[in-house]
């Protein structure tokens, strides 16, 4: 991160953390943490970012940037299933956000919980044809996800061979 940046980012911590002291209502509170996570989370300062983040969650439990920017933090220390968790929430409280739902197959598939990937794919395709937002670019989209999932079941299932010859 070139200094110019980094020091910005010092300084939106310092200055959220100002306003987080003198937030008055929730809004305030929300605004403050979100600059303090997130300036940490540019700084790789993860340990500081999570709590704040966490924070954040506790006054607007559907955040989509908590949500979502700790998905990414988890998937970033390759805590996939943390990641997941994150994902599916952020899909919970947007449930048409097609983003939401490939970041959190995406987790699911590196956590290696392919069938919770799939009953969540499957899941979003009911929901899909029950609000009637099916399109044909919808289709081949879940349809493209599937296929994510089948290929990690069939790597799965696959047995390594060995390199070296039996003597």
């Amino acid at each position: 991160m070139p200094e110019e940046l980094q020091t910005k980012m010092e300084n939106q911590v310092v200055e959220g953390e100002k306003k987080l002291t003198e937030a008055k209502d929730d809004q305030a509170k929300k605004d403050a943490l979100l600059e303090i996570a997130f300036s940490n989370e540019q700084l790789g300062k993860f340990d500081l970012a999570i709590p704040r983040y966490e924070d954040l969650l506790a006054v607007d439990p559907n955040n989509f940037q908590a949500l979502n920017n700790l998905g990414v933090i988890y998937e970033e220390l390759k805590d996939y299933e943390k990641a997941a968790g994150y994902y599916g929430r952020l899909l919970d409280a947007n449930q048409n956000n097609t983003e939401a739902l490939e970041d959190a197959l995406r987790a699911l598939i590196l956590a290696n919980h392919l069938d919770d990937a799939q009953s969540t794919l499957e899941a979003f395709a009911r929901q899909q044809q029950t609000d009637k937002t099916m399109t044909p670019e919808m289709t081949k989209f879940i349809s493209d996800q599937y296929q994510k999932i089948m290929d990690a079941k069939n790597s799965a299932a696959t047995p390594l061979t060995s390199t070296t010859d039996a003597k």
